[in-house]
């Protein structure tokens, strides 16, 4: 690969672990809303973003983790 790539691909990859962490947030959780909790928004919130990083870990580390 080339340098620019090195440089795209983690910035991609990030892009791709916020939006769905975004998603799920938003879609699965509902916590978006204003009826919803402010402790249930950060529940919420932090459980999205284990999930995420844990699926996305799972399915990319044995293709991506040679950065």
């Amino acid at each position: 690969m080339h340098g620019i790539y090195y440089v795209i691909l983690p910035v991609f990859a990030a892009l791709l672990v916020l939006l769905t962490i975004a998603a799920l947030y938003m879609g699965v959780f509902k916590a978006h809303r204003e009826s919803a909790s402010m402790g249930k928004k950060a529940i919420s919130g932090i459980a999205s973003g284990v999930l995420s990083c844990l699926v996305w870990f799972f399915m990319y580390s044995h293709h991506y983790l040679g950065w």
